[in-house]
């Protein structure tokens, strides 16, 4: 993806927990426009990307630096993104 995207890996012992995990990810911020994190549990619906640049838009309108924040619902493998388990 021409170094658009980082990553970090290493052995599952060395893992300290999803909040030191999402430490290590904001360390790979290079001061972008936009910023994506999200977890291997998360999956996207078709136009996620067009409606979260529209809520976004929408939330720039009374804040200078927005933040768009979630999290997803769970689900199981198998299941359709439009069914909830």
């Amino acid at each position: 993806l021409d170094g658009r995207v980082r990553s970090i890996r290493m052995p599952a012992e060395d893992a300290r927990g999803p909040c030191w995990a999402r430490y290590l990810a904001q360390l790979l911020w290079e001061k972008e426009e936009l910023q994506l994190q999200l977890d291997s549990h998360m999956r996207f619906v078709p136009g996620w990307d067009s409606k979260a640049r529209a809520e976004l838009n929408f939330c720039s309108k009374t804040s200078e630096k927005p933040i768009l924040c979630s999290y997803g619902a769970g689900y199981s493998l198998g299941t359709p993104y439009w069914e909830t388990p």
